[in-house]
Order: structure tokens, then C-alpha cells, then sequence
């Protein structure tokens, strides 16, 4: 089993995080890289560069320190034998970090050293292989230090908690697929009107109900709220000219009855026997009934 000894700052570390420690900067730790050299007894603080780079890590999380030191950060990284042609043991590991601001460049922060070396080998198998460390590294102070995360890395347990504890989702008892048939025993209720696939809202029943016509089957037709009605039939109704005019109506006896108090009101009743043509063309627009001949009345 591999084992590495603590991280050490270089010197460049130490200038970082003594600003950061003053709040005089803030700095992002930007990459992560690895090398086959045996460094454990090279002085880390002259390094400026990690010594023959093999492979650039995947910077996966940044965690706190275990103890709740805020001068204290973990980088979590990984590195895997995808795509690697060489064999090699990893025999140190270095942090680089980027100062903020313009035209600042990246430099070795901290370095950390094999004391049993992890093996990598080659993907010529394709067999994939990942090897996964915690750096903890000073850094002043927590807040004015940033990890750069690679998005394609492999998330830690850790990081998928954290996820999950802040887009918690509470999912229904009974699920429904998209590609499925499904029964809905509940009642839903919508905030939002739905609509169809093309855009158009389903229509409510309490509107629907009021827009609706239904044939009774016995010469009645009911429609809106429960409203009932008998429409005339043809025998009993007038149809109109598209001149506006219509044909005369005559109505079989008995089918219509007029009250002679009529007259009260300003209409006039004439007999069959009666010549009605000066009133008719006085009054063009009046309504005329004529009433047979009753030699009994």
C-alpha cells in the first residue's frame, strides 16, 4: 500500500498564504500534477516547478480540515492510467495555484512527497486504474483560498452528500415514466392550466358545461346550466328572405288565437269580407290578422 508524507510549501506557498493569512490576496489552487522523480530529499521550498511532470490529476472537491482548522484546506484529486503509454510510480505529488488578479501566473504551491510510491500502470490492457489522495495543504486563510474543480472528475462521497443535502428532491409514492402508460388514482390539482402537445389548454369541466348542447330525444335540447328549451318547428315558424322580407303565414285554425281586446292596444282586427288594403298601405309595418267569416257571430 502506498503512503506520502505531508505536504510542504515551496516558497512561493509561503508568500501565498502569509498574504492570504493578512487578507492581503486570495489565490485558487488551479492544478494538480505528478512525477516518477524520488524527491524525498530534494528541499521543496526552492522548487518552482514540479520536476519532469508524468500526468495532470483531476482536481475532484475541496474539503475542509478535519479538525476545523480555517488555515487548513483539502484538495481531493485522482489520477487514472487513461490514455497513459508508461508505467510509472508516482513518487511526488505538487499543487499549483494561481494568484488573483491581472497577469498573474501560476506557480508551484505545495509539493507532497512518496514515502511508498502508488504504481500506475499502462492502459495497454484497457484496464482503468484510478489513484485517489486528500492534500491538505496551509493556506492562511480558508476564505481567500479557491479549488479549481474539474467538471468531468469523479465525485467524492462526500461531495455527492453535499449535493444531495442542497437539491433534495421528495419524490411522489407512485412514480409515472414518460414512455409509459400510467392510471392516476389521486386527485392532481394544477396550478397552471395543461395543455395538449401542440400548446392548447385542456378546457375545464365547469367551462365545458356551459358550452354544451345536448338533443333530448323528445323535441328538446338543453344546454349551458341545465337551460331546456323546445325549439319551433317548421310548421310554426316564418322564414326570412334574404331581402328581409318573408312569405305570409298561414296558420291552420286553431293553431293561433287572438284576444280582440287587441284593439285596446292600438291594433285593428279585420274580417275576410272586410277591405283592408288603406290600412295595410297606411301601415306597412304593422302586423294584420284576418279572421274568418262567422255567420253565427
Amino acid at each position: 500500500m502506498s503512503k506520502y508524507d505531508a505536504s510542504e510549501l515551496t516558497n512561493e506557498g509561503l508568500r501565498l498564504s502569509s498574504l492570504a493569512a493578512n487578507g492581503k490576496t486570495s489565490f485558487t489552487i488551479t492544478r494538480v500534477a505528478s512525477t516518477a522523480d524520488d524527491l524525498s530529499t530534494v528541499d521543496v521550498t526552492e522548487l518552482t516547478a514540479l520536476p519532469n511532470e508524468v500526468q495532470t490529476g483531476i482536481i475532484n472537491d475541496r474539503l475542509n480540515s478535519p479538525d476545523g482548522n480555517n488555515a487548513i484546506v483539502g484538495t481531493d484529486v485522482i489520477f487514472e492510467n487513461s490514455g497513459l503509454t508508461e508505467s510509472y510510480s508516482i513518487g511526488a505529488v505538487g499543487l499549483y495555484a494561481t494568484e488573483t488578479g491581472d497577469s498573474k501566473s501560476e506557480v508551484l504551491y505545495a509539493v507532497v512527497k512518496a514515502i511508498k510510491p502508488e504504481f500506475i500502470p499502462d492502459f495497454g490492457d484497457k484496464v482503468l486504474m484510478q489513484f485517489g489522495m486528500i492534500v491538505y495543504v496551509i493556506v492562511g486563510k480558508a476564505e481567500n483560498v479557491t479549488v479549481t474543480i474539474n467538471p468531468a472528475g469523479m465525485a467524492t462521497k462526500e461531495y455527492v452528500d453535499k449535493a444531495i443535502e442542497a437539491h433534495k428532491v421528495i419524490l411522489p409514492a407512485t412514480l409515472m415514466y414518460t414512455d409509459k402508460d400510467a392510471e392516476i388514482a389521486a386527485l392532481w390539482k394544477f396550478l397552471k392550466d395543461p395543455t395538449n402537445a401542440n400548446g392548447s389548454p385542456y378546457v375545464a369541466k365547469e367551462t365545458a358545461d356551459k358550452g354544451y348542447v345536448r338533443d333530448n330525444k323528445n323535441g328538446s335540447l338543453t344546454y349551458g346550466d341545465n337551460v331546456t328549451i323546445e325549439p319551433a318547428d317548421k310548421v310554426h315558424t316564418q322564414q326570412i328572405r334574404e331581402n328581409g322580407t318573408s312569405e305570409p303565414a298561414n296558420f291552420d285554425s286553431g293553431d293561433l288565437t287572438i284576444d280582440k281586446d287587441l284593439e285596446v292596444l292600438g291594433g285593428k282586427i279585420f274580417s275576410e269580407s272586410e277591405d283592408y288594403a288603406a290600412f295595410v298601405a297606411a301601415h306597412d309595418k304593422g302586423i294584420f290578422f284576418i279572421t274568418e267569416d262567422d255567420p253565427a257571430s
